[in-house]
């Protein structure tokens, strides 16, 4: 009896904070009637949220005709804590800081630091190149008093969330690395990981909180630069390398062995290195000489034209690519991909190229710590915790031991 009532306690902490942070400024009984929950039920929640200081009471709103007590509004309180992304490339990194209410806080990005005593040992180039950017990290939020509660990294790879192991990574040539057990508590706070693409759609699914649309494809189309120093037969060098991930009623879908969004283009052949069949001297010019970045979208859309009445998604969003490309891109499908069009008119979706963004999988990063809260986990992960986000009793514990300006651990 007691496990279930701890299950449905946090069920509803769980359905009541999304509601909130979806809808700012509701209050108990717009709650109530949004859930189909009890008004006493939905106070208790409350209480609890407002007492761990989550949530904030505001103003109060006008009473009903019949009298009563006036609503009072609620609302994320921005000073509870914040939570840190990081989007970690060969190439480079960026962080973004948010509050638990999804507002950006701070942001910082630089090249990604190796050791080069370690290039031998990818588990230990990894783990370095993170400390240090940790370090950075940790002065930033101390010099703002605020106070970190997780961190989430955006990587490239497969990687198992609920396990806490990156399954295969090879622009770091990581394979079977169980972060979870060497980097979950390293920095003083809870870390995770996520695919760099997936954090688009944990991005995507913020952005549209309140538009309603839950089914969509995020490709994450980045160009890297490389890294002189982790240049390995394996390693991709400069190019454009791409991901996809999916959301289906809201949910991000991680797939068999969470490999769901691994790309490989339809004219990849046997044996071919990388993600396409397109030639090396394509590839290498790809981000510099228009006919090269013209056969790159020709092959990419020609290939997504096969997957879009598969998934039936709402909106196709492109993230990584420059809004400058955009009249390319659009003519390039036009004259060269028609049937792109066709089927995703016939699917009633729509092709949505993001802005410019470099802090955009950070963000998604630290939003999906955030959004995870949302979900109603398992019984048998209630115990322990750990996976891929925080339970409501360990975010409670942290925000009770931490302080504004602490220094991350490092």
């Amino acid at each position: 009896m007691h496990v279930n009532n701890d299950y449905q306690r946090n069920a509803n902490l769980s359905k009541v904070f999304e509601t909130v942070w979806k809808n700012p400024n509701f209050s108990r009984i717009d709650i109530a009637r949004k859930l189909g929950l009890y008004r006493s039920t939905v106070s208790n929640i409350i209480g609890t949220l407002v007492d761990s200081a989550l949530i904030s009471e505001g103003e109060r709103g006008n009473a009903t005709e019949k009298g009563g007590r006036k609503p009072v509004f609620l609302s994320v309180n921005p000073d509870f804590g914040c939570v840190i992304g990081i989007e970690l490339q060969l190439d480079t990194y960026h962080v973004s800081v948010l509050s638990f209410a999804g507002e950006t806080l701070l942001s910082d990005e630089g090249t990604t630091p190796v050791n080069p005593e370690l290039l031998e040992k990818p588990e230990e180039v990894f783990v370095s190149a993170l400390d240090s950017v940790m370090k950075k990290v940790a002065e930033l939020v101390s010099e703002s008093k605020l106070r970190p509660l997780a961190i989430c990294l955006g990587v490239p790879g497969i990687i198992d969330v609920d396990k806490g192991k990156i399954v295969r990574s090879a622009p770091f040539r990581l394979d079977d690395f169980d972060y979870q057990k060497i980097l979950y508590e390293r920095y003083g706070i809870p870390l995770f990981m996520e695919n760099d693409a997936r954090c688009c759609s944990w991005l995507q699914l913020a952005l549209n909180k309140s538009s309603g649309k839950k089914d969509f494809m995020c490709v994450l189309a980045r160009t890297y630069n490389g890294n002189p120093l982790l240049t390995y037969p394996e390693t991709y060098g400069k190019g454009i390398g791409i991901g996809l991930s999916f959301a289906m009623n809201g949910r991000i879908i991680n797939g068999r062995n969470y490999a769901a969004g691994e790309y490989i283009s339809r004219s990849w052949t046997t044996y071919q290195k990388g993600q396409t069949g397109l030639p090396e001297a394509v590839l290498k010019t790809v981000d510099t000489v228009d006919d090269s970045y013209a056969e790159w979208v020709k092959d990419l859309f020609g290939t997504l034209t096969m997957m879009i009445p598969l998934l039936q998604p709402e909106t196709v969003y492109v993230h990584g690519q420059p809004v400058s490309r955009r009249e390319l891109i659009d003519e390039v499908i036009k004259q060269s991909v028609p049937q792109f069009s066709s089927i995703m008119q016939s699917c009633n979706s729509e092709l949505v190229i993001m802005d410019d963004d470099s802090y955009g999988i950070a963000k998604g990063a630290a939003l999906m710590i955030i959004q995870k809260l949302f979900e109603v986990q398992p019984l048998e992960t209630e115990a322990h915790g750990l996976g891929s986000g925080l339970s409501w009793d360990e975010l409670f514990d942290l925000h009770k031991r931490s302080s504004a300006g602490s220094i991350l651990k490092a």
